[in-house]
C-alpha cells in the first residue's frame, strides 16, 4: 500500500534555476527585457532605490514622508494590492506585498513608482523627470522562513531610517554621529543602547 504523496498549490522555485524569481534594479542593466516574474499566490519584496533622494529630494523629507505613505495605501486598496510590510528608507522604498494578478501588480507598481517621482520633484505628467536609478527590483518570496526573513529586513530597514542609523557593514557597528552605540550583539534587534 502506497502512502499518500502532500500535494503543494504553490510553484517549486529557485529549483535548479529553472523558474527565476527575481526582476528589475541593477539586475537588468545592459540585459533585454524580459518578464517580471509573480504568482498570485506569492509574496513579493519590492525595491524603489534613488541615489537622487537626499536633501529635500529624500523620500524621509517631512514634506514627503506622510504624502509617500498614503500613495501607497491608496494606491494598494485601489489595486487590490495586500502590503504586509512597508519601509521608507530615504533613499529607496522596500514593500512586502502580494496582489491578486500580474496585471494589477504592474498597475500598482507603474502608478507608485510615477506618481511618488512626480510628487518628489514636481515633475508634470507628460514631462517626466529621471529620478528612480533602475527599474523597480521585486523577487518572488515563499511563505515561512524565507518571508520571516524578508519581513525582519524591512523592520531592520525600518528601524535603522527612523533611528537615523548609519551601518558599517562590514563591522556591523551602527552609530547615529558619535553619540549612540549597541551595546553587546548587533544582530538581536533587542540590544539595549548607550549614550556617550
Amino acid at each position: 500500500m502506497q502512502s499518500a504523496k502532500q500535494l503543494s498549490f504553490l510553484p517549486k522555485l529557485n529549483c535548479n534555476n529553472t523558474q527565476k524569481t527575481e526582476h528589475g534594479g541593477s539586475l537588468q542593466k545592459g540585459k533585454r527585457k524580459t518578464a517580471r516574474p509573480f504568482h498570485h499566490r506569492l509574496a513579493m519584496h519590492v525595491v524603489l532605490k534613488s541615489s537622487r533622494a537626499r536633501g529635500k529630494l529624500s523620500l524621509l523629507h517631512p514634506l514627503h514622508k506622510n504624502r509617500i505613505e498614503q500613495t501607497v495605501s491608496l494606491l494598494s486598496k485601489h489595486y487590490r494590492v495586500r502590503i504586509y510590510r512597508f519601509a521608507n528608507v530615504g533613499n529607496h522604498l522596500h514593500l512586502l506585498l502580494q496582489a491578486p494578478d500580474k496585471k494589477s501588480f504592474q498597475n500598482f507598481l507603474r502608478a507608485l513608482s510615477g506618481t511618488i517621482a512626480r510628487l518628489i520633484t514636481g515633475a508634470k505628467k507628460g514631462l517626466p523627470r529621471k529620478f528612480w536609478d533602475h527599474l523597480a527590483y521585486s523577487r518572488l518570496v515563499t511563505w515561512g522562513r524565507e518571508y520571516t526573513t524578508v519581513l525582519r529586513y524591512l523592520i531592520r530597514n525600518l528601524i535603522e531610517a527612523e533611528l537615523g542609523l548609519k551601518r558599517d557593514r562590514s563591522a556591523k557597528i551602527y552609530t547615529l554621529g558619535n553619540s549612540l552605540r549597541p551595546v553587546g550583539k548587533t544582530t538581536n534587534w533587542t540590544t539595549n543602547w548607550t549614550t556617550d
